[in-house]
């Protein structure tokens, strides 16, 4: 089984714009509504091949509602965490005109104690998936400690667990040596303490944190593809290249294809390159939909994986 965690969850609301102008209206087509989070997409690309993963989630309000209905339409199986306040909404702003995009992101609502105690026994009672994906950010109320107290509590059994995180939550996370982690480079930079500026660096500051006890130290790098180091050897994944429509969601799709290919009883090689044109795939499609299975069939034969 694949368990997916989505602390702080949003709904997506995407607009597609021409040239925003000031103190005036600006009048869009109607947007396009997704659930979002990190978690989220991780577990909604992980349906798109027949999968049912399970998803952790906190809704709460209105838009809480929503997201479980969207949610529920893409047959994403839901351990829904009911809690009182609104559940956030990110606004997203597609500018045809520059071929750029604007994130504006809520941070989330406060978790309450009680809502805290039962979002950790949701993901922590007997469940023991295979996969255990930890992702995204964690709302006010929730510690930072967040993700390093499940990782601490599935050790010993047979679960792994990958953390896609960013800051201090990732940092913590990593003392407590989970299976694998996908940072981008940016995130890879804030966790050792330092500006990255070759590939050559992006190995180096990988295998430190492969020292500390990960296994698997993914690093996603856009049209650069990702560089993947592990105690063995460093790997890098090629992705073909493609006309990219949106940047939103291609992580969390790289982390959903790479899982789903590890439980299918793919070696790490082949479980790279499916996530690597499952997030080509999904940067190919407009707003944040999310890749297509059968563009990812055709994009894999062109996924090309070097040794470093």
């Amino acid at each position: 089984m694949i368990l997916s965690v989505c602390p702080n969850p949003c709904l997506d609301v995407y607009y597609y714009t021409g040239v925003l102008k000031e103190d005036d209206t600006n009048r869009v087509e109607n947007p396009f509504l997704s659930p979002g989070g990190k978690g989220v997409n991780a577990a909604r690309v992980v349906a798109r091949f027949e999968e049912n993963p399970h998803l952790v989630v906190p809704l709460g309000g209105c838009i809480g509602k929503c997201v479980k209905e969207l949610l529920e339409k893409e047959e994403v199986g839901c351990i829904i965490v009911e809690v009182e306040n609104e559940t956030r909404v990110n606004t997203i702003l597609e500018q045809k005109d520059k071929g750029k995009h604007i994130l504006i992101a809520a941070r989330g609502a406060k978790l309450k104690r009680e809502e805290i105690k039962k979002l950790h026994y949701a993901v922590c009672k007997d469940l023991e998936p295979d996969y255990l994906i930890l992702g995204g950010s964690v709302p006010p109320g929730l510690p930072d400690t967040f993700y390093a107290a499940i990782i601490k509590n599935y050790k010993g059994t047979r679960t792994r667990v990958l953390v896609d995180a960013d800051g201090e939550i990732l940092r913590k996370a990593v003392a407590e040596a989970p299976f694998a982690i996908k940072p981008n480079k940016h995130e890879l930079e804030r966790l050792v303490g330092r500006p990255l500026y070759s590939i050559d660096e992006i190995v180096e500051a990988s295998k430190e944190v492969v020292e500390k006890g990960v296994e698997v130290v993914i690093v996603s790098l856009g049209e650069y593809g990702v560089i993947c180091a592990t105690k063995e050897r460093v790997l890098r994944v090629i992705p073909p290249k493609v006309e990219v429509a949106n940047t939103v969601g291609a992580g969390d799709s790289l982390v959903g294809g790479f899982v789903f290919a590890l439980h299918r009883g793919e070696k790490l090689e082949e479980a790279l390159r499916f996530g690597v044109a499952c997030g080509t795939a999904t940067v190919m499609e407009e707003g944040v939909k999310l890749c297509k299975p059968e563009r990812v069939k055709e994009l894999l034969p062109h996924v090309n994986i070097v040794q470093l």
